[in-house]
């Protein structure tokens, strides 16, 4: 008789850790735990139990980060998402992100910073 072992069952935060891990480039590697860690539950605590108008409006942005899809869309959202928190906290500036071409444009990483300032503050 053998047994059957369960499959291990990923999470949103398991998916999109392995995205950051792949495609982050260095130097800015060594945030993504603090990232997926203290910064996301608070983001998502505070959409899920904030205003209903934030969360309707920020709804499409959450879906995003817990998409299972390698679509490249997906993935530069999700890369996105983790390069405007390196914004939000101080950690790097918006101009050499776009400078040195780890994001296409501001406009990609301001989206997400406006809805970290809306949902967080």
């Amino acid at each position: 008789m053998s047994i059957i072992q369960p499959k291990e069952v990923k999470t949103w935060k398991d998916e999109l850790k392995e995205v950051l891990t792949r495609h982050v480039r260095d130097p800015f590697k060594d945030k993504i735990d603090e990232y997926l860690g203290g910064f996301l539950d608070i983001l998502y605590d505070k959409w899920w139990n904030g205003d209903i108008k934030t969360r309707e409006y920020y709804a499409y942005h959450m879906a995003l980060l817990m998409a299972k899809s390698d679509k490249p869309n997906v993935i530069k959202a999700k890369l996105n998402s983790y390069y405007a928190y390196l914004v939000y906290k101080g950690y790097v500036s918006a101009y050499r992100l776009m400078k040195d071409k780890y994001v296409a444009g501001g406009e990609s990483i301001y989206t997400w910073l406006r809805a970290y300032r809306k949902i967080i503050g």
